[in-house]
């Protein structure tokens, strides 16, 4: 019989092996190109019709379906995958959309078409006018066709590259749409300082926010940047020219009163503004007079403890007044 494995051994085939990469490409009886990745452990066969049959490697690269592919809970079993489309940006995958054939571990169906675009960030700007304390925030109106609206106007977003740097993104879309340079250190995290990490809504924390889970990815991360600026400064802002023109960005900037930012049909901004509020309102994120709010109670503690004193000094007077036969006024103090 087979000895006992030594014990360096046993654990060391007690760790999975790494899944392997995807397999080499095959054709199948319907002419799709099939190759096999692993999730969850388990095959699954990829479908490229012709035309992105070529491109199989590029979307297996794709960082938004790498982090997918990862991240999927172990209650979909998936069987397939079908790439319907693929949109490159220059060298990259930037959009994929397809459909899969995905079940529970009761047999239930789960639907499961998909777009996949990966991760994003948006930036709420808060700027406080230094002459009359008024804080506005600043909207990008630019071309959105999926809207069919050629004015759109909504907050500073942009995808995030393959680096995942989403504070690095915040900065560069803040530049290139607004012309506002921030350094990174500027920028509050929304989404960090609102995670559950309780799990008093969520399982467990997300990696931010998902504006439509029913059918795509993305996910976002939203960040503030605070500013005071003289009226003269913002004024200047106001219908300013913007954008990178390469990327076919032509963008004019609008400033509106952050106090009614809840009226945009931009999810994004509505997003933003309920995580800025709320962590304002449990004092997540300093308020802009909160020194002068402490220099407020400074002086109100100094004036409180400043009449306690003069109190005391007239309470020993009538005291003593009393001692020389004033005692019905010292009553009355007393009383």
């Amino acid at each position: 019989c087979m000895s006992a494995p030594e014990p360096a051994a046993a654990a060391a085939a007690a760790v999975p092996a790494p899944a392997a990469g995807p397999s080499a490409p095959t054709i199948n009886a319907d002419g799709l190109t099939e190759r096999t990745i692993q999730i969850n452990g388990m095959d699954v066969v990829v479908q490229f019709p012709k035309e992105f049959a070529e491109l199989s490697d590029k979307v297996f690269e794709m960082k938004a379906f790498k982090d997918w592919q990862k991240a999927l809970d172990s209650e979909f079993l998936v069987k397939s995958i079908l790439i319907q489309s693929v949109d490159m940006f220059g060298p990259r995958v930037g959009f994929i959309k397809f459909k899969a054939q995905v079940s529970d571990k009761e047999g239930s169906t789960v639907p499961s078409i998909v777009f996949m675009r990966g991760a994003s960030v948006a930036v709420l700007f808060v700027l406080r006018c230094e002459e009359n304390g008024e804080q506005f925030t600043i909207l990008t109106v630019q071309a959105r066709f999926p809207t069919g609206k050629y004015h759109f106007a909504d907050i500073p977003a942009g995808m995030v590259d393959q680096n995942g740097d989403f504070t690095g993104v915040a900065a560069k879309e803040m530049k290139e749409e607004t012309g506002i340079e921030v350094n990174v250190k500027d920028l509050v995290d929304l989404t960090e300082l609102a995670s559950d990490r309780d799990g008093a809504v969520s399982q467990g924390v997300l990696p931010g926010v998902y504006p439509s889970c029913g059918g795509c990815d993305e996910y976002m991360r939203f960040y503030a940047c605070r500013k005071i600026m003289k009226l003269e400064e913002i004024e200047k802002l106001k219908g300013k020219l913007t954008g990178v023109a390469e990327e076919g960005e032509k963008i004019k900037l609008k400033i509106v009163s952050i106090h009614d930012l809840w009226k945009s049909a931009d999810a994004k901004a509505l997003i933003a503004l309920c995580l800025y509020e709320n962590l304002l309102a449990n004092w997540k994120i300093p308020r802009w007079d909160m020194s002068t709010l402490e220099k407020k109670i400074e002086a109100e503690q100094k004036a409180r403890k400043d009449r306690a004193g003069i109190l005391a000094q007239k309470s020993g007077a009538v005291l003593g007044h009393a001692g020389a036969g004033g005692g019905s006024e010292a009553g009355q103090l007393k009383g």
